[in-house]
């Protein structure tokens, strides 16, 4: 891989000092940890520029550098930013407001609260420095780690953000089309698991905006719960979530669930769980992202290599055992994610099946709940990184190298089956000879976790086996023994039938906890939003909802009165849907209300419902929402005759006066409406052709256009037709040459045979080209024509 600058090593190694008292810990303080490669060094220039003085924050800048040469990355850092740069040329202590850059030819690892440097792999496509780094950031920083992938080659760095963000850290990438080189920036884009993709200049403040938002919400420890008003919010959250997703969290720990929420809370700079509930009322999407990250979708290819290797030496040939051609080997790998689990896993079986002459069936199956994971499982392609987990003798035989990483071959991906499945909810496969369900149970709750230990014991076979994450255990269950403690490795018993109670499905309804019975039993709580909308359907005005083009989108439940279903075609447009008596004035109102964007409010309008006189005003009111621009909503204002009272900017004395002149007010009246009609007609006519001019205008620019496209055309088409003659003459020209060619070399051939003269041609290095059969006495060789 390129190096930034092939060059690399300061001896800025002095650290400021500063007061113990404002400098607090690093373990306690954010670290921030910039991969880079080809392009790098002016992208943590500019990145470093944009760093504010006193962040608090600790950077540490990983790059790919020639382990060859001397490094100078600090010196030429160190102008652009206003913290000390220093090399890490031995074991140093983190502190904030320092850069730190990685030395040639050293990995680089933050352990406890020190950088310490390790050999270098000696194999070029085995290093990974980013990912390394990550890695070890992850490890012992949990969620006070970002990581912020730079340009570059390659995909290094992928695998490590996928280690940040599975221990709630922060993942940043810098926005491809920006980047000198986007290799680094897809590779890990592609994952799904990138916080936030943002041009080089915004990332430093996003991620001092991150560290410096602190939610107040209560982490409860392993088994505790919350109380009060945030164990309220807390069940609002899951309503948000499982109404959206259909994904029930309510049975996971809620330590790990209040991370995972102060971890988005941190992301939308909102320090109150009541605010982040508001915000999943506003924003539906919030709710996926969050229970995306409940489901923590991280997993490596031989993850654990020890576990792995156990599994390889002691499971796995005896799964095969006494199992014949026409037997199989069933696996379920629960909790997958992206994959690499259950393609290990084939890949051991078929390994195995490989030293054995006549193999059994073989069977994975995969489940996981996160449907986007196991898309990307299924295309089984993974970055160019899992070389540092994958051998390259397995590399070789069980993958395929395309551009940008490796793509599992089909006969691995064949044995493979992936499925949706709610492990507290769906029934299991069954008759299975071996389940891994590692770093899953950790997540859950311990009565839980007693369920889902009785589902596995129901799916496998009478000793199978079962293996769970470094940090499971089943101890106090009968139902396994112990096959090897420190993989944990576990076996099955057979216990008794009698003994045995089988587990009923969905498990997630076979013991609810208290909160959640009480819950249940009470009902579900008052929808205040449908009790409004019916309240308002009973004592408010009925009204339509027209959208853009006058289609009624909606309508009330009594709006029915005020409109009629013409004979013909079924239509919605508005202006045949309505009563003909109010369609002027509907008219010349929406036309008011679109253009201007103005409520308006018509005369009342005198007509007979249900054979009694009535009088009818249209109130029309656009729509304030950005989004919804152009929609209008239509109230019908209904009185009973002689309720209607006076119209709109009539006074009382008006009234008075219309009552005693009678007829000759109402017709003045009437006149009065029937020329704002007109008006409003006028109006719209106008409007109408002065739209037609400029669309007419429009189209004769663009025929001008169009038939001066066509002369280009035409022209382009003579030169064509030129350029072709003059082809065709240049081609005969050619021709008439070869010909003459042939024709004078066939005459020297006979003149060289008639005149019997030993003739050898020989090139400007005198070698020797052509000779005459005459010749063939001088050499004693054969002519070259023979």
């Amino acid at each position: 891989t390129p190096s930034v600058q092939d060059d690399a090593t300061s001896d800025s190694d002095t650290e400021a000092e500063s007061d113990p008292a404002e400098t607090p810990p690093a373990n306690e303080s954010t670290v921030v940890g910039i991969g880079a490669s080809a392009g790098g060094l002016a992208a943590l220039k500019t990145f470093l520029q944009h760093v504010p003085e006193g962040s608090g924050l600790a950077y540490v800048v990983v790059v790919h550098l020639s382990p060859e040469h001397e490094s100078h990355l600090a010196n030429l850092l160190q102008p652009h930013s206003s913290m000390p740069v220093q090399q890490v040329n031995d074991t140093v202590a983190l502190r904030p407001d320092h850069v730190y850059v990685i030395p040639p030819n050293r990995n680089l690892s933050t352990i406890d609260t020190h950088l310490r440097l390790t050999p270098l792999e000696k194999r070029r496509r085995e290093r990974a420095p980013i990912d390394h780094f990550f890695r070890t950031l992850a490890a012992t920083h949990d969620g006070h780690a970002v990581a912020v992938v730079l340009t570059g080659t390659g995909s290094d760095g992928t695998l490590g953000i996928k280690e940040i963000k599975e221990k709630g850290g922060l993942t940043v990438v810098q926005e491809p089309n920006e980047a000198e080189y986007d290799g680094m920036s897809q590779s890990a884009i592609a994952t799904g698991l990138v916080d936030l993709v943002l041009p080089l200049v915004e990332i430093p403040d996003a991620v001092l905006r991150f560290a410096r938002t602190q939610p107040r919400i209560p982490i409860p420890d392993e088994h505790g719960d919350l109380e009060g008003e945030q164990r309220q919010l807390l069940h609002k959250v899951f309503a948000h979530v499982r109404t959206r997703t259909t994904r029930d969290f309510s049975r996971y720990k809620r330590s790990t669930i209040m991370r995972r929420i102060q971890r988005r809370m941190q992301l939308h700079h909102i320090e109150e769980l009541a605010d982040y509930v508001a915000l999943l009322r506003r924003e539906p999407e919030e709710a996926h992202a969050l229970a995306d990250d409940f489901l923590i979708t991280v997993t490596n290819f031989f993850r654990d290599p020890a576990v792995f290797e156990q599994i390889e030496r002691e499971v796995i040939p005896q799964l095969f055992e006494g199992k014949e051609p026409g037997d199989s080997v069933r696996v379920w790998s629960v909790g997958c994610a992206t994959g690499e689990e259950a393609y290990s896993l084939a890949i051991l079986l078929l390994e195995e099946a490989a030293r054995r002459g006549a193999p059994p069936h073989l069977q994975v199956f995969a489940s996981d709940l996160h449907e986007r994971s196991l898309q990307r499982a299924r295309e089984g392609f993974y970055p160019g990184d899992i070389a540092t987990d994958v051998s390259p003798e397995r590399l070789r035989r069980f993958f395929l190298k395309e551009d940008g990483g490796y793509r599992i071959r089909k006969e691995v991906r064949e044995l493979v089956v992936f499925a949706p499945h709610n492990l507290m909810g769906d029934p299991p496969f069954s008759r299975l000879d071996f389940v891994t369900c590692r770093n899953v149970l950790i997540y859950l709750q311990r009565d839980v976790q007693r369920d889902v230990i009785e589902v596995f014991h129901y799916a496998l076979l009478p000793g199978g086996f079962l293996s769970l994450g470094s940090s499971e255990t089943i101890e106090g269950s009968d139902l396994f023994r112990d096959e090897d403690k420190k993989s944990c490795l576990y076996r099955k018993r057979n216990v008794p039938t009698r003994e045995l109670h089988l587990p009923v499905f969905p498990i997630a309804h076979r013991r609810l906890p208290r909160e959640a019975s009480q819950a249940e039993a009470a009902g579900p709580p008052p929808a205040y939003g449908s009790l409004h909308q019916r309240m308002v359907e009973q004592f408010a005005p009925p009204s339509i909802l027209v959208s853009p083009d006058f289609k009624v989108v909606h309508s009330s439940e009594h709006a029915g009165r005020y409109l009629v279903h013409p004979g013909g075609e079924p239509t919605t447009i508005v202006f045949r849907l309505v009563r003909e008596e109010l369609r002027v004035d509907l008219r010349a109102a929406l036309y008011a209300a679109k253009e201007r964007g103005e409520a308006t409010r018509s005369k009342p309008v005198a007509l007979r419902i249900e054979g009694a006189p009535r009088y009818v005003t249209l109130d029309v009111r656009p729509s304030l929402d950005a989004h919804q621009d152009g929609f209008s909503l239509v109230i019908f204002d209904e009185r009973p005759w002689n309720e209607a009272g006076p119209a709109e900017g009539e006074t009382g004395e008006d009234a008075a006066r219309a009552s005693e002149h009678g007829p000759v007010t109402e017709l003045e009246a009437e006149l009065e409406l029937s020329r704002q009609r007109l008006q409003a007609l006028i109006e719209e006519y106008e409007t109408s052709q002065e739209e037609m001019k400029a669309s007419n205008e429009e189209l004769q620019s663009a025929n001008e256009e169009l038939r001066s496209t066509l002369e280009e055309l035409e022209t382009s088409k003579e030169e064509l037709q030129s350029m072709n003659e003059e082809l065709q003459t240049v081609n005969q020209e050619n021709r008439h040459k070869v010909e003459e060619l042939a024709q004078l070399t066939g005459d020297l051939q006979n003149l060289m045979a008639a005149t019997e003269i030993a003739t050898v041609f020989l090139d400007r290095e005198l070698r020797i080209l052509r000779f005459t059969p005459q010749a063939s006495a001088l050499f004693s060789i054969r002519p070259a024509d023979q």
